[in-house]
């Protein structure tokens, strides 16, 4: 159900539309054949819990990929032997695009942006933590609707904007005819208590001995690896704080 709806619905599928409409016939139908081919396996994989939509689909995608038979149900069941194994660099790319979809959707909509109005991106990533620009930039522009990405330069000072952080990098929305500046402000400043709430959480649990010595050791980092991320992204609002403060 997850994999169906939240990998190949929400993200391969929006990931797909540049390809599909775009100039490049051998791209189109290299993507078209790759969702096809997915989407045939998945209907074999749903048909003993879903068996009449995924018959009724199964007759259709079938000649698409020149599979014969009468019925899914005749279908050999998938199995993952059968599956090529992923690039595991390539998969990285994917997440981190997801993740930064995600975040600039959320600074859309705390923004009160439009999801129709297109608006300019800046990235500060000091600690080259993004994958390369060129070879995810059009599927960030389709998906998060941006009318520019530029990746600020060391020691240059962005605008003031609306920012998010994302492993070690930061996703800068410029504020600049886009946002009331005194309801940001306002955000900022609930965003920041929260975080700060969550470190004080983490940081108890960490200070009791009972949990560090009783808690398998992949227990205790992760939860130490949280702090370090909740101090990433609470150092990232209060210097967005800051700027505000200025304006």
């Amino acid at each position: 159900y997850e994999f169906t709806w939240n990998d190949f619905c929400d993200w391969f599928v929006e990931l797909s539309k540049p390809a599909l409409n775009g100039g490049d016939q051998a791209v189109a139908d290299s993507t078209r054949h790759t969702l096809l081919y997915v989407l045939e396996r998945l209907l074999r994989a749903l048909h003993p819990i879903t068996p009449f939509i995924t018959e009724e689909l199964w007759q259709q995608v079938a000649p698409k990929l020149a599979l014969e038979g009468e019925s899914v149900s005749r279908q050999a069941y998938p199995a993952s032997k059968d599956l090529v194994r992923p690039d595991r660099s390539r998969n990285s790319d994917i997440e981190w695009l997801c993740a930064a979809v995600l975040q600039i959707r959320s600074i859309r909509s705390q923004m009160g942006v439009a999801p129709s109005r297109a608006v300019p991106l800046l990235i500060e990533d000091p600690g080259h933590s993004i994958p390369t620009l060129a070879t995810i930039e059009p599927y960030l522009r389709f998906l998060a609707r941006l009318e520019s990405v530029k990746k600020l330069e060391p020691g240059e000072q962005p605008p003031p904007a609306s920012a998010a952080v994302l492993d070690k990098a930061r996703l800068l929305i410029p504020m600049a005819g886009l946002i009331d500046l005194k309801a940001e402000r306002e955000r900022l400043s609930k965003e920041i208590a929260r975080i700060e709430g969550e470190i004080g959480r983490a940081r108890a649990k960490l200070d009791k001995p009972d949990f560090v010595q009783n808690a398998p050791a992949a227990v205790v980092e992760k939860e130490r690896q949280r702090v370090q991320d909740f101090e990433t992204t609470l150092q990232g609002l209060k210097e967005q704080s800051n700027r505000l403060a200025t304006l």
